[in-house]
């Protein structure tokens, strides 16, 4: 599975990745909602970026990284992040970093361009929501114009394995009766009605067309599933030939775009917008050689994957508490988006800081000899601890809801997993307890999971476990406690039948999970809170129009996929919209030039 993965990421030409990223970060003051000010302790947080991609998916966005962490470009490694951000949704000037006086959210200085290039629509990032914009803009005749800081189209898309659709073809084939309504209803009640309903609406309204539109344009999909507790509605890709569904579904739109014929420049980043009066005119941006290139174009949509791997912008706006977190997926994915934005007079959207977090991730399993096995095991119900050696979640919520788990791993200061050697052998044999995505199946064998974890310094492995416990720096007696109480539950759960009986009278966890902690040798395993991608970010409209600090449109600015915020409330939705962060990807790219096609006719 890695060298089939390792292998597709050279295909698609992503770019290089180098080893674990440790930063730490100073406390520091980020402005929060209404100017109030919110103080993060979190001087000891280790940020380990994720890099290259990615057999594994998810149901979301941004999934497992196949390949090697990497420092992120621009000198990220081994700073000090800083201690700017943004004041929640009011799109005001961020103060000074406290930490190192460093801005954040400063746009570098560039010199004249030295190629000069028209366009209908600048599109900055060929990812999921880049590709299908610029094959939109096709569609409806329009000329657009790519800039890409990898070396192909992609981005952390081939990561994902499938997307979110309402009242499609596939799911009136299945029998589902969920429909856009309740899908929209759903959501906005679980993020507390944070969402603008008319931007779900012509979101969630246009999935179906989306599927069929993509179909139409050589992609294939597989099946539609329920992920965990959610409805009927995950569209997974078809993986062709290659390892992975979200790699299989770039290189064949990434090959539509080429046979388009749409003008594309790779390995360039974007760095600034240029605005006359208000209204955008192009971008700036520098290509590989250090040349500047200059797009002039009357629209421009930003696309260019979020934040998460610039840790300067996530510890300064997010709310976790764990001292290690994992970024998971390609390295590209920098701020760029959000940072010219802000510089071109846009706001935020509420919950900016929002993350999908997925829960833990074994230290150390993120490197080049790193297997989906390792990942599988590392998010088993097993018996899940934090530094004071106290159970704080019931361990199957990932089974059901990945992001949930996932924040319940974030509100720690450091996790852990804790199983036996029969657990591990049991793995290897017959296979995990739960699914996990597509790529771990109960019954399917997780034989590489071992090699891999004993070679990371994060798992203790001894038949003492007062002794594992002392290696971590947690209390043996407070530990001990915890595991003689968890074995009573496990003991009441034998021979209980029905897939949500349950004997944990702590958390609920259901009996089918409930597997004792009584016989060495131990696994204490070290790890670190995983997630896919961002999903805060700009503050649109229904349209995806870019909106001021002031509330009004800046004409011509467009924002989609993890650039755009304002779909989401402190976590990601996959309890009700498995992969709607993929679908919004792509329902973004197309909604946007369809709106820029009314822009520009007027």
């Amino acid at each position: 599975m890695l060298n089939e993965t390792r292998k597709q990421t050279e295909d698609l030409e992503n770019e290089g990745a180098g080893g674990p990223t440790m930063l730490k970060a100073e406390e520091r003051v980020a402005g929060g909602k209404g100017g109030e000010e919110m103080r993060f302790d979190i001087s000891r947080r280790s940020f380990l970026a994720g890099a290259g991609v990615v057999a594994a998916g998810a149901a979301a966005s941004f999934a497992l990284t196949g390949c090697a962490p990497s420092a992120e470009p621009g000198g990220a490694a081994g700073a000090e992040p800083s201690g700017d951000s943004p004041e929640g949704a009011s799109g005001a000037p961020a103060a000074e970093g406290e930490a190192t006086g460093k801005d954040i959210w400063a746009v570098e200085e560039l010199g004249e361009p030295t190629t000069t290039v028209t366009a209908d629509i600048c599109i900055i990032g060929g990812g999921g929501t880049g590709t299908a914009a610029a094959i939109q803009a096709i569609d409806l005749g329009l000329k657009p114009v790519v800039i890409e800081r990898l070396g192909t189209y992609g981005g952390s898309f081939i990561g994902t394995e499938g997307m979110t659709g309402f009242e499609t073809h596939w799911t009136r084939e299945a029998g589902s009766t969920y429909t856009v309504q309740d899908a929209v209803a759903n959501c906005l009640k679980f993020h507390h009605w944070i969402p603008q309903h008319h931007l779900y609406d012509n979101f969630f309204g246009q999935t179906a067309e989306t599927i069929e539109w993509l179909e139409g344009h050589g992609i294939v999909f597989h099946e539609v599933v329920a992920l965990g507790l959610s409805p009927l509605c995950w569209h997974v890709y078809d993986k062709g030939d290659e390892a992975s569904p979200g790699g299989y579904f770039m290189k064949t739109l990434g090959g539509e775009a080429a046979n388009l014929g749409i003008e594309a420049y790779f390995n360039t980043v974007a760095k600034k917008l240029l605005m006359e009066g208000g209204t955008v005119t192009g971008a700036l941006a520098v290509q590989d050689d250090g040349s500047v290139l200059k797009v002039e174009a009357p629209v421009v949509i930003l696309a260019c994957g979020g934040y998460s791997n610039n840790p300067d912008i996530l510890y300064a706006i997010s709310e976790t508490k764990n001292e290690n977190i994992q970024a998971l997926g390609m390295d590209c994915r920098d701020g760029d988006g959000l940072i010219m934005a802000k510089d071109a007079g846009a706001a935020f959207a509420e919950g900016v800081g929002t993350v999908m977090w997925c829960g833990p991730v074994p230290i150390g399993a993120i490197e080049a000899t790193w297997t989906t096995d390792a990942y599988c095991a590392g998010v088993q119900p097993t018996l899940w601890l934090n530094e004071k050696g106290e159970r704080f979640c019931r361990e199957d919520l990932w089974m059901d809801e990945f992001a949930g788990a996932g924040v319940c791993v974030r509100n720690q200061y450091k996790t852990f997993d804790l199983w036996t050697e029969k657990d591990m052998v049991e793995w290897e044999t017959q296979g995990p307890w739960g699914p996990v995505f597509t790529f771990g199946a109960v019954g399917t064998p997780l034989a590489q999971a071992r090699e891999v974890l004993e070679k990371c310094d994060a798992v203790h492995i001894g038949e003492d476990l007062a002794a594992l416990a002392r290696e971590v720096g947690m209390d043996p007696a407070a530990l001990q406690a915890t595991v003689d109480r968890y074995n009573q539950f496990c003991a009441a759960a034998e021979g209980l039948d029905g897939e949500d009986v349950t004997a944990d009278a702590d958390f609920g966890k259901r009996a089918k999970y409930l597997h004792p902690i009584n016989e060495g040798p131990y696994w204490l395993v070290e790890t670190a809170d995983g997630y896919y991608t961002t999903v805060g970010g700009v503050k649109i409209n229904e349209k995806t129009q870019v909106l001021g600090s002031d509330g009004t449109v800046i004409e011509g600015l467009y924002a989609g996929g993890c650039d755009a915020g304002g779909l989401y409330g402190d976590c990601y939705d996959v309890l009700w919209a498995p992969g709607s962060q993929a679908s919004w990807a792509i329902n973004s790219g197309r909604l946007a030039v369809k709106d820029a096609f009314e822009y520009l006719k007027g």
